[in-house]
């Protein structure tokens, strides 16, 4: 970087004497030297990743059995990328790229290529590794011994870097070797989509151990992603790695260079051998998963593998569950009236043993028929209140580290105003951790969000109707003329327009806030009311003499001065319902009154 800069600054002098004089100012180039230096700066602080090889360039089949099935043909290629810069890196993918054909050296079937990862933070590093198979035909040892390749990393917001080439993968004729032996493969048996665990590899060499050595566990790119390993070793004493290759004698694997596939060094490491691996469990990939190790050397000109490798005693089986998480969706109340606020609950249950923590939620809204509003405020976790979420794209995300312990549950809440609109509301919700989804299932490749349908009703809305019995309604606009001494037949009818039941539905004619009064002109004609009353289970009928001021007035005959079989004292009737007006629901009133 510094000579890069010792350059730069030489061309923008260079530059600088080129432009006008009063430009070229001695203030003005350190004003322009300065601004350029902070561009240099600012680039260099940008987001940076690094990639190294951290495996051997050695692979091969059984030197006298491998049309037989006997020893290894599947190794671990791969290259550690690092995230040397100022920010997280989203995204992070590592590809395996062929520079070369060779129809006999390949990627596993079913391998993943390439490989993204969530993101990789600020300082860390993690691996990339591609199970690379080699065909079991001599052409292979006699036609065809290599197969050219780089691997490529990537991610957003960052430049794609690329392992050294020219580099290859050479077949070599392996051969079997008793000294070489895996001790124990130990781990959990039983491991969750999205945790990290720990495996542990003893095995033991030569006491002396080897100029190469290789000594790894067989993992599926599609299941594990390895994101350390911690290496020891007996010989020599004390000795340590971060990777299961073991370069110690300086091993040329540049093609075509002199003293290729070879030593430059007299180094020896092995003996005992500890690994461990860390790695995150990515996916469920089909049933249980058998775990073996492969031990590959170099020693005395020639290249050997343990002569244990595939046996069942010194390998490990696995249960790859789904994460043990679901989410929920309910609804405080449905249905609820217009314009109504009530409470979404979205609730995750942690069924397993360890715990989980969610990245964000994300909710969507109905906007059909039409669009509740957040209520500001009035979001919760664990019953703390938490930031209001963000709107983008019709979603509402909330962002935050939400922890969900091993067995137990988590609500997220929060309220929303219903629209004064009639209909059925229904919106549904995810969460994420690590970059996978969160839903009503355990399985982290579908797409079930958890939902709730809330009905929006309108309250009850009754419409009345007041006519002469065989008049329509409404009535006409001319009125009715009638002669004194005429019996005239009243009839209100009435109907709930509403979604919502109406209780406690009370009727009175005339509309006692006016001044307007039954016997005004009329004279009430006693037992003359009738009731019809649609869904509502009982009417009871009272009278006033004072305007409603009162209700215990009985009507008689003759009351008044009014004729026999009327009464000229009653200014008001109350019909009081019990039971309930449902929706669409009708029924009247009639009683009659005569014209004096």
């Amino acid at each position: 970087m510094k000579r890069g800069r010792q350059v730069w600054v030489k061309t923008l002098r260079e530059a600088l004497g080129h432009i006008p004089e009063f430009f070229s100012s001695r203030a003005a180039r350190r004003c322009l030297l300065a601004l350029f230096l902070c561009l240099v700066g600012a680039q260099a602080a940008r987001a940076q990743v690094t990639v190294t090889p951290v495996t051997w360039n050695v692979i091969g089949l059984d030197s006298n059995k491998w049309s037989q099935g006997v020893g290894p043909d599947t190794f671990q290629v791969g290259a550690r990328a690092c995230n040397v810069g100022a920010t997280a890196v989203p995204n992070i993918t590592g590809t395996l790229v062929w520079d070369s054909s060779n129809p006999y050296i390949n990627l596993a079937t079913g391998a993943l290529n390439p490989v993204t990862y969530n993101s990789l933070p600020v300082g860390t590093c993690t691996d990339f590794y591609f199970p690379v198979v080699v065909s079991r035909v001599n052409a292979v040892f006699t036609t065809n011994p290599s197969r050219r390749y780089h691997i490529t990393v990537s991610g957003t917001g960052v430049s794609s870097v690329s392992t050294p080439t020219p580099r290859e993968l050479y077949v070599e004729q392996l051969l079997s070797q008793n000294r070489n032996t895996v001790t124990s493969i130990t781990g959990p048996t039983s491991v969750y989509v999205g945790q990290s665990y720990t495996f542990r590899l003893i095995a033991d060499t030569a006491t002396q151990g080897y100029d190469q050595l290789e000594a790894f566990i067989n993992l599926s790119n599609v299941v594990f992603q390895v994101q350390s390993i911690s290496t020891t070793y007996s010989a020599p004493a004390g000795a340590t790695n971060d990777k299961f290759y073991g370069d110690a004698c300086g091993w040329n694997n540049v093609p075509g260079s002199a003293g290729y596939l070879d030593c430059t060094n007299s180094g020896k490491v092995g003996g005992t051998i500890v690994t461990d691996y860390t790695v995150k469990i990515l996916a469920v990939n089909g049933g249980p998963i058998t775990l073996g190790a492969l031990i590959l050397d170099h020693s005395g000109g020639s290249f050997h593998y343990n002569a244990d490798n595939g046996d069942p005693a010194k390998q490990i089986t696995i249960n790859v569950q789904p994460p043990p998480l679901t989410l929920s969706k309910t609804a405080s109340a449905s249905p609820v009236l217009t314009n109504g606020t009530l409470t979404y609950t979205l609730r995750v249950t942690n069924s397993g043993n360890v715990s989980y923590t969610l990245s964000d939620f994300v909710d969507t809204p109905p906007t059909s028929p039409g669009t509740p509003a957040y209520v500001a405020g009035s979001s919760k976790f664990n019953g703390a209140a938490i930031a209001n979420p963000t709107a983008s794209g019709g979603k509402l995300t909330w962002s935050g580290s939400f922890v969900v312990p091993a067995s137990s549950t988590r609500d997220l809440t929060y309220q929303m105003t219903m629209p004064n609109t009639h209909g059925s509301y229904s919106n549904s919700a995810i969460a994420h951790f690590d970059g996978y989804q969160l839903d009503t299932t355990q399985d982290v490749t579908d797409n079930v969000p958890a939902s709730a349908t809330v009905q929006v009703n309108t309250p009850p809305s009754i419409a009345l109707c007041k006519t002469v019995v065989g008049q329509t309604c409404p009535p006409p606009a001319t009125p009715l003329s009638q002669l004194p001494g005429t019996d005239v037949n009243y009839r209100i009818t009435f109907v709930n327009n509403g979604d919502t039941a109406a209780q406690q539905f009370v009727l009175i004619d005339p509309d006692p806030s006016t001044t307007l009064k039954l016997n005004t002109n009329t004279d009430f004609k006693v037992g003359s009311v009738v009731t019809v009353l649609g869904s509502l289970t009982s009417a009871t009928v009272a009278y006033s003499n004072d305007s409603g001021a009162t209700w215990t007035y009985v009507p008689a005959s003759g009351a008044g001065g009014a004729p026999a079989g009327y009464d000229r004292n009653v200014t008001h009737i109350r019909f009081s319902f019990a039971g309930s007006l449902t929706s669409a629901s009708n029924g009247s009133v009639t009683f009659t009154v005569r014209i004096r």
